[in-house]
């Protein structure tokens, strides 16, 4: 009992052996992540279309039950930017343009975010995220970033945006389209502002990265703001921001049919959400070599995102750039999550005012300059030049986000992803396998020309599972090989090692050949066979059929035990 309530609570493990030599790390880089969970909580909750201060309550009930929950040591949970424009774009389209029903659909849909966690956490589904390759997550991202970038132009220009009447309506290419054509609205003063801060923020990052840039830029926003004329030329603020720590929220359930629209949103967030934070887990999990748990961040999400719900906050997850930040300044453990949720609660119950004055254009220039992370050229030049068909995948991931949004954008990834690796599984590396000289090793011809075949024998490995999506492309490369070779085989030796599990399926399709080679005079024989495969072929009845077949046997003994038989 005690162990599974520890493994739910990862707290409960690893607090106790905490090292007190670890906290002065920890508590710095608590403090210097919450400088940027702060202005960046405000922006993307802008980006959400939602109140600011929303923005600082999903960032704090996500860090707490991170710091129960998680287990990695250096990621921050709170809200993203690609959450919070996928949000705001498809709950948008559901309220119907009704601000209050926004908001509580907004909740209602943050919850289901957590519900959908928390029951895939329930049935261990943690594995489902390696389904989605690397090209189209780079691709996504990519795209993602393009997409967030172009929502942040009007307030950047401080012009109105009205995509609805565009060709492209509210896409990448209608909101480019939309300010093209309004750049004669521009102000001046808010282009300027939005414009020294994206400068002030790139400069940061490349030569003090681990300083609080973001924050620093809004204090001197605020502080420019509060000495000059600019909210009369026009200049947008965010405005008052209530103080307190965020309460209960229950939503007003809507309707069945409302409930459907959400339930396709809630599952793209959710997948997004998940995505987002397990890479980053992995990251930096690899980088310092220790162990997490994918079905526990499968909880830790859900119970983030309940917790953002129905604390009057929105989707959240696992940060990159947050998380990176943290790891840069010396974090060692999850205490760090513990201090950033502390500055928050100051923040909230004593400094909400500080940021009246912040100028919407700064917001969006922190935001601009936050998703320029996710565009990886390294990594699109690289596919480039390895490999066109992964570079094309992750370019058709990119075209779907920006032609399609953000929510298709994710089932698109998600689609592509799947199909990526159902070609691969159903199309799987085969060899022919020849003798090493001198030796009882046989390896394939492909990798070792020296290697020498059989006269009589043809002896063959499949680098996959056999299963009933490859089973006849198996068979058919079997008989194609077969009639390549130059003398009569007798025997097949079908070596298994590479292939752990068979289903029915496949099982069948290998009787059904030993039946064909069986006319032909040819015998089949299975060597390095798991013990599951043999029981697999003895149910079958295919066991009986190709001789006594052992658990790991190799093609040596095979070969031999068939020779053998032969000659009694």
């Amino acid at each position: 009992m005690g162990r599974r309530f520890s493994s739910i609570l990862p707290v409960v493990e690893w607090l106790p052996r905490y090292d007190t030599s670890w906290l002065r790390l920890d508590v710095v880089a608590g403090i210097t992540v919450a400088a940027s969970v702060i202005p960046e909580g405000l922006a993307y909750a802008s980006l959400a279309n939602l109140p600011p201060e929303t923005g600082l309550y999903a960032g704090l009930m996500a860090v707490i039950a991170y710091f129960f929950l998680g287990t990695s040591r250096q990621v921050i949970m709170g809200p993203t930017s690609a959450l919070a424009i996928l949000l705001a774009s498809s709950v948008g389209a559901v309220a119907g343009g009704t601000t209050a029903s926004y908001a509580s659909l907004v909740i209602v849909t943050t919850i289901l975010v957590g519900v959908f966690a928390v029951i895939a956490w329930a049935f261990r589904l943690g594995f489902l995220v390696h389904f989605i390759s690397g090209s189209v997550l780079t691709g996504f991202s990519a795209g993602a970033a393009l997409y967030i970038m172009s929502t942040q132009f009007n307030k950047l220009f401080g012009i109105e945006s009205n995509t609805s009447g565009t060709f492209f309506g509210q896409t990448f290419f209608g909101r480019i389209w939309d300010t093209g054509t309004h750049l004669a609205q521009t102000n001046p003063e808010t282009l300027a502002v939005g414009g020294v801060g994206i400068v002030l923020l790139v400069l940061g990052e490349r030569y003090v990265p681990r300083a609080p840039n973001a924050l620093v830029v809004v204090v001197l926003s605020i502080v420019l703001v509060s000495v000059t004329n600019l909210q009369a030329r026009g200049v947008d603020i965010v405005g008052s921001i209530p103080s307190g720590l965020p309460s209960l929220t229950v939503p007003t359930i809507p309707g069945i049919s409302t409930v459907s629209s959400l339930v396709p949103v809630a599952g793209a967030l959710f997948l997004l959400s998940y995505v987002e934070g397990i890479s980053a887990i992995e990251t930096f999990a690899r980088r310092h070599d220790y162990r997490t748990d994918a079905n526990q961040e499968l909880l830790a999400d859900g119970v983030a995102n309940l917790a953002a719900g129905f604390g009057g906050g929105f989707v959240v997850g696992g940060s990159m750039s947050r998380s990176a930040l943290n790891d840069a300044v010396g974090a060692k453990t999850q205490l760090t999550n513990a201090v950033v949720a502390l500055v928050l609660v100051v923040v909230l119950l004593f400094l909400t005012d500080v940021f009246t004055l912040l100028p919407e254009t700064i917001l969006a220039a922190i935001v601009i300059v936050a998703v320029t992370g996710l565009i990886d050229t390294s990594a699109i030049r690289q596919l480039y030049r390895v490999s066109t068909g992964e570079f094309s995948i992750a370019m058709s991931a990119l075209l779907g986000v920006l032609t399609v949004g953000l929510l298709w954008g994710v089932f698109v990834g998600v689609v592509l992803s799947l199909l990526v690796s159902i070609s691969r599984v159903s199309r799987p590396s085969t060899h022919e396998l020849g003798r090493i000289a001198g030796t009882d090793h046989f390896v394939s011809l492909d990798s070792y020309p020296a290697a020498t075949t059989i006269t009589d024998v043809f002896v063959y490995r499949v680098d996959a599972e056999l299963f009933y999506a490859n089973a006849d492309r198996v068979r058919a490369d079997i008989l194609d090989r077969l009639a390549k070779r130059d003398s009569d085989v007798e025997l097949v030796v079908f070596d298994l090692a590479s292939s752990p599990t068979v289903d029915f399926g496949a099982a069948q399709m290998l009787a059904e050949l030993q039946q064909k080679l069986e006319s032909r005079g040819v015998d089949l024989r299975f060597a390095g066979a798991d013990a599951e495969v043999v029981q697999m072929f003895e149910t079958t009845g295919l066991a009986a059929k190709v001789g006594d077949t052992k658990p790991e046997k190799p093609v040596e003994d095979v070969i031999d035990r068939w020779r053998a038989e032969r000659s009694s």
